[in-house]
């Protein structure tokens, strides 16, 4: 059963099942709670207490006056914060991020607010950088969708306009050509993609999911990247003790891991450990759940 908690002005959605040592579950973009279902579903049986929770902005989290100065790292990371000390996830708790997850749950970890044991970041990472890293990017199409997505009021008319297409787009595994432009205009309203990660009928259920209030809130989120690079100063050089895991798609085109991303991420903390899934892609709890649920398995074997 879905319950809700009031931070501001904004309902936030979540939900937990099982008993045992805690797993909160951070989905990404453009994902909802109900991604982690199979996942937590297993490990619910399995001696542990799975939580998951709808990020705000997302359909069952969003507000009637959404701007995109409500979603900086701090509030994201506030959302989560008191949701931990609400249920008192206190149990050993692992946090696993997807995507933008990742980086909510890596900036959690670094603000020390709650205490979390564990945290297996999954096709993302920690930080994103500025928005001039982006500005650089172009296309023969347009500008790299990142950038586009600094005007949300802009953005969103195309991804609103045809949301199953923009679904479609978001979770494409296979491209007709091999150099794909990341514009906005490419990835989510071109259908130059027929292979998805996603069941016919999850797409239908995620494209209705996002159909009522559309994809404003989601895309704010990537209107605050310098903002969140100063909010993250008062933390940003704390350390990590905890057993990090980042874990990639072999051919992951939204987060490609290369060498220099992995000497970045093994600095990061004095328990670093990277795992490159081979032939796999961004949507990893969906197409490789055996994998995820292996890396939370080992992630708790000392237990």
């Amino acid at each position: 059963m879905i319950k809700r908690f009031k931070n501001g002005s904004y309902d936030i959605a979540y939900f937990t099942q099982g008993k045992g040592r805690d797993i909160l579950f951070l989905h990404g973009f453009p994902s909802n709670m109900y991604m982690w279902d199979e996942i937590s579903g297993v490990l619910s049986h399995q001696n542990y207490r799975t939580t998951v929770i709808e990020q705000r902005g997302y359909p069952l989290s969003s507000s009637n006056k959404m701007r995109p100065t409500d979603f900086t790292i701090d509030k994201l990371c506030e959302d989560v914060e008191t949701l931990i000390k609400n249920l008192d996830l206190s149990n050993k708790l692992t946090i696993v991020g997807h995507d933008w997850g990742t980086v909510v749950a890596w900036a959690i970890v670094k603000r020390n607010k709650v205490h979390v044991e564990k945290l297996l970041s999954i096709c993302g990472g920690t930080l994103f950088p500025s928005s001039k890293v982006y500005n650089s990017l172009n296309y023969v199409d347009g500008d790299h969708y990142i950038t586009s997505f600094q005007s949300p009021e802009n953005a969103v008319i195309l991804m609103n306009e045809n949301v199953r297409n923009t679904i479609l787009g978001s979770y494409r595994t296979k491209n007709k050509e091999l150099n794909v432009s990341l514009s906005i205009q490419s990835l989510f309203n071109d259908m130059n993609h027929d292979e998805y990660a996603l069941t016919s009928t999850q797409i239908d259920r995620i494209t209705t999911h996002y159909q009522a209030n559309g994809f404003y809130g989601p895309i704010s989120w990537y209107a605050n990247l310098d903002e969140n690079i100063e909010i993250s100063k008062t933390w940003i050089h704390n350390e990590v003790s905890q057993e990090i895991t980042f874990m990639f798609g072999q051919k992951d085109m939204a987060v490609l891991l290369n060498k220099k991303m992995s000497d970045r991420l093994t600095n990061e903390a004095d328990l670093v450990n990277i795992k490159e899934i081979s032939g796999a892609g961004h949507w990893l709890p969906y197409t490789h759940k055996e994998s995820v649920l292996n890396e939370i398995y080992s992630l708790n074997k000392d237990y």
